[in-house]
């Protein structure tokens, strides 16, 4: 599964590269410094998965670059844009121009891994913000999770199936269906996938990581 990511920041990318070989042999990440240079991959017959492009290339031009990658791929790549925390009302323009999803530059490792699985599978991943009275924006808070709907959700992060989940926790398989079931409903979630997806969405992410 190759993976195109264009970053402007070299340091940053190669430790995305770095993770993302110990984390899945399968995923290949293809760096990138332009919008030029993912074009010119395509252009030799590269199919990836998933394009990252960060909105600080030299050559982005601000929507301009998704739409000549889109165009370039002839839409058929999902195609995400990495920025800084913006509000959603920006991000929606990201996505109406094409974008599968906005990933701010704050999210975690755990969190960015989950985002691109997701978006590989055809979801729309976009963080859900809220404003307060001060102006800050905070992610939308669940304080009702207890501390075993926590590690199922510490398990589905990590790609763990409901078997692997059970001997990580000691726990019997049909205890572990119980507490998915439990926290697919709190997080308003239709399956496994949408559960990652709200997970990153309410920012708990760091607070499953500790399990």
């Amino acid at each position: 599964m190759e993976i195109i990511l264009a970053y402007a920041n070299v340091f940053s990318r190669d430790l995305i590269i770095e993770e993302s070989q110990q984390r899945d042999e399968t995923m290949e990440i293809l760096p990138a410094n332009r919008i030029s240079e993912v074009t010119a991959l395509i252009n030799r017959g590269v199919s990836p998965a998933l394009i990252i492009l960060d909105s600080g290339l030299s050559d982005i031009k601000g929507l301009a670059g998704l739409t000549r990658t889109l165009e370039a791929t002839r839409r058929e790549v999902p195609i995400a844009i990495m920025g800084a925390p913006t509000s959603n009302s920006e991000m929606r323009m990201v996505l109406e121009a094409g974008a599968m999803g906005y990933i701010p530059k704050n999210i975690g490792i755990k969190a960015f891994f989950s985002a691109l699985i997701l978006m590989i599978e055809g979801q729309i991943f976009m963080p859900q913000e809220t404003s307060h009275h001060n102006g800050e924006k905070h992610f939308l808070p669940i304080n009702d999770l207890t501390g075993r709907e926590l590690d199922m959700l510490s398990g589905l992060l990590a790609g763990k199936s409901d078997k692997e989940i059970a001997i990580k926790y000691g726990i019997a398989l049909v205890t572990v269906k119980h507490h998915l079931k439990s926290l697919r409903g709190k997080l308003g979630a239709k399956n496994r996938t949408h559960a990652v997806c709200r997970a990153i969405e309410l920012g708990l992410t760091q607070e499953a990581s500790k399990s």
